[in-house]
């Protein structure tokens, strides 16, 4: 069963989104909703809207309330654990960390924290992350950064990284980091909105909610989150980088075992039609057109699709085969 979404995009604090809207070929301004949450299950925790963040079916229903009433499409799964996101930063964002699934049980009431990768689909001049502590940075040095709100410095405490496109960075829970703008990324992460930040005002001139820095935890306990561990810039690479090139009429992996247990990206690109075996994905999967048109069946039927469109596909759906001219990313959870 293939059930295709309607576009979901959220609010954020950060400015961002034209890459988005030229997916679908519209030249719009840049606003403060620039992530697609793709196909997904997962609120934003917004208490003005409990729906944000969910995705509707072309029907008109929402998604979640689809699988509440088939849960088989889950294929045995409690909950979908991963989400997926397309990320279009025009300006930095601010400096966070997120929970591990451990820490986020403990302290938070979450079955998961919120481990993330990013893979770099475009890129301008400049386009950049911040990420991992560098060496000789301690807690109190960090602590004291923030107490003083000295944002420059507290930059330079983290490796500044040049992106391109292909580029593949797995951020683990407890690293810090902040996407610099400038790029569109898809996101793919535990299925929580869980972080927190170290910038009482965004670097857009955006006050934050105290709540949103601590995430609920207060100002001394939050520290307890970021993870302390020191990096040189090969062993930052070696660890959390990788990087990706898809040939056309083909399907790799992008996200996989060697970076995480938590979860898995694939890219497909075709301009004719391409078959994934049904013995692929044993698991619901996740997906998200970047490039073309096309479209994609099972044995229940076949769903158009086209740049900017995101979809849902249950568990043991069989063979799929996808057709036309079309560059997608298929998230699903990592095999146990």
């Amino acid at each position: 069963m293939i059930i295709p979404c309607f576009s979901n995009r959220v609010k954020r604090s950060y400015l961002g989104g034209h890459r988005i809207d030229r997916l679908r070929k519209k030249e719009l301004p840049d606003g403060y909703r620039p992530e697609e949450w793709a196909a997904s299950l997962t609120a934003t925790g917004n208490p003005d809207d409990p729906t944000e963040g969910l995705s509707k079916a072309r029907d008109g229903r929402l998604l979640a309330d689809i699988i509440r009433e088939n849960p088989k499409y889950l294929g045995g799964l409690e909950s979908l654990p991963i989400l997926l996101k397309l990320l279009d930063a025009s300006e930095r964002l601010a400096v966070q960390a997120h929970p591990t699934a451990e820490f986020a049980r403990e302290n938070l009431g979450s079955r998961y924290g919120k481990a993330e990768c990013w893979y770099v689909i475009s890129t301008d001049p400049g386009a950049h992350v911040y990420l991992g502590f560098r060496e000789g940075v301690t807690r109190e040095d960090w602590i004291d950064c923030f107490e003083r709100q000295d944002i420059p410095k507290m930059l330079s405490m983290m490796h500044r990284i040049e992106l391109s496109p292909g580029d593949v960075w797995y951020v683990d829970g407890g690293v810090p980091h902040a996407i610099g703008g400038n790029c569109l990324v898809a996101e793919l992460q535990e299925p929580t909105d869980l972080m927190v930040v170290t910038e009482r005002i965004t670097p857009g001139g955006r006050a934050l909610p105290e709540r949103r820095i601590h995430c609920g935890l207060g100002f001394e306990r939050m520290f307890d989150v970021f993870d302390y561990t020191t990096y040189t810039p090969d062993r930052l690479r070696e660890k959390f980088y990788r990087r990706k090139v898809c040939p056309q009429n083909s399907v790799i992996n992008v996200i996989g075992a060697e970076l995480t247990d938590k979860f898995r990206l694939d890219e497909c690109r075709t301009d004719s039609s391409l078959t994934i075996g049904e013995d692929e994905y044993a698991s619901p999967i996740i997906g998200a057109v970047i490039e073309g048109e096309g479209a994609i069946s099972d044995r229940d039927g076949s769903v158009s699709l086209s740049a900017g469109d995101s979809f849902f596909i249950a568990a043991d759906s069989g063979e799929l085969r996808i057709d036309g001219n079309l560059r997608l990313l298929i998230a699903a959870p990592a095999q146990k």
